[in-house]
């Protein structure tokens, strides 16, 4: 094979008017070669010589499944498997593919195109934490950012429970006024229950989609850049120095993210060009209505009525009015406002606030009565009945069912006795 610069030299020579035995002289080549090279207008190029067949070829359809499904396995373990299917060669073979196709694999699970939706379409919600030192408890923030403008809410929460988690989804959706199609999510085990492929959720968040008329969409797991908007949503408050600063209580921790939202808002984004505060006034017309009966995210849970007029929760004690001892009632915890609501049935018989476990809340309305003697609410009860209108009775005739009895004289029953008078 010869460089293009010899057959430029080959070719220049032949224009001058060497002949081709001076022109081989010159360059070292054979007349052969020379000849050609003048015969041909441009310069020859050698291709790709075809891929020798290898013992290996055969197995690379199943070593390709193999690997796509278990990224993890090693070439070993694939080296036994294709050995049992009929594989002669070397070990070294197997591994020598399963080296670069690994690495593909690992670049095409990393690999991303970037997308924009639509107005309206998609918000991401994620949480960040736990942070000590905000709270005496941590804290955990709750952020809820709508993909088109980068609009965000952000609450904090001091749980990442079933009950906490959906407050903060209906807090934030009221924060924002407007619902949008599409919520992607994490994958917690309070909201998801299998991931996918096999997709299964909670049914407490169904039951919120189902009410807000919106479609969950769990990211992939190891997928982060999913909600890659979300994901970077978070760098503002820990370059801020926001998480620094202790606070007097939820309230006030509350106030200062609302406050920390609004700035970030104000902000151009480089990304879109604008201020997230400027696309959300463009973007909240197209956001659907919220339902005018909001969520209730209090999760019920049954107890049963102590002989004390007390129900347990949380190993802690409340009190119930004592006309409802040895009924179940449904208990209720607003996560917010740390208040427990008691109902039977439908109606509401207690409210407390939220204890420390070993503690108690006993009104006094609901066992004042108890406390007093028992002859003198004896005599309550007497003096109740006393004043009470004194009802006429009721008479009613009850017919006697009619039937024919036989006139017999006295001798025949004497003498059925036995006997005579």
């Amino acid at each position: 094979m010869y460089h293009q610069e010899v057959w430029m030299d080959v070719k220049q020579l032949h224009q001058q008017g060497a002949s081709i035995r001076e022109i081989a002289r010159r360059t070292g080549l054979s007349r052969a070669t020379v000849r050609r090279i003048l015969t041909h207008p441009v310069p020859k190029r050698y291709g790709p010589r075809p891929p020798r067949p290898r013992k290996l070829d055969p197995h690379v359809e199943y070593l390709t499944v193999a690997l796509g499904s278990r990224p993890w396995v090693r070439a070993s373990i694939l080296y036994e498997e294709i050995r049992a299917r009929g594989y002669v060669g070397h070990y070294e073979a197997v591994k020598c593919w399963v080296r670069p196709a690994r690495r593909e694999l690992a670049a095409r699970r990393r690999a991303c195109v970037r997308f924009e939706t639509a107005p309206g379409v998609e918000a991401q919600a994620d949480w960040a934490g736990p942070f000590r030192g905000l709270l005496a408890a941590p804290v955990w923030i709750f952020r809820l950012q709508l993909a088109w403008s980068r609009w965000c809410v952000s609450l904090p929460v001091l749980g990442l429970d079933l009950g906490w988690t959906l407050a903060a989804f209906v807090r934030a959706l009221e924060r924002l006024g407007g619902v949008p199609q599409r919520v992607v999510v994490d994958n917690p085990k309070t909201l998801v229950v299998r991931p996918r492929p096999r997709l299964q959720l909670a049914e407490a968040f169904l039951d919120l989609c189902r009410h807000y008329g919106w479609e969950p969409s769990p990211a992939w797991p190891y997928h982060p850049e999913r909600k890659g908007k979300i994901e970077r949503s978070f760098l503002d408050l820990e370059r801020s120095g926001f998480l620094e600063q202790p606070y007097r209580d939820l309230a006030a921790l509350t106030a200062a993210l609302a406050e920390h939202d609004q700035k970030r808002g104000e902000r151009l984004h480089t990304t879109i060009g604008k201020s997230p505060v400027e696309r959300f006034r463009e973007e909240l017309p197209q956001l659907r209505e919220l339902p005018p009966v909001a969520f209730d995210p209090r999760l019920p849970e049954t107890r049963r009525v102590l002989s004390d007029c007390t129900v347990s929760f949380r190993a802690a004690a409340y009190s119930v009015p004592w006309r409802l001892v040895g009924r179940r009632v449904t208990v209720k915890v607003d996560p917010w406002t740390e208040t427990v609501a008691i109902y039977a049935g439908a109606e509401p018989v207690a409210s407390h606030p939220l204890l420390p476990k070993g503690q108690r809340s006993v009104a006094e309305e609901h066992v004042a009565e108890l406390r007093r003697p028992r002859m003198e609410r004896l005599r309550g009860r007497a003096a109740a009945a006393r004043t009470a209108p004194a009802q006429p009775p009721v008479l009613s005739v009850v017919p006697w069912p009619f039937a024919e009895v036989p006139c017999r004289p006295i001798e025949e029953y004497a003498a059925a006795l036995g006997g005579g008078r």
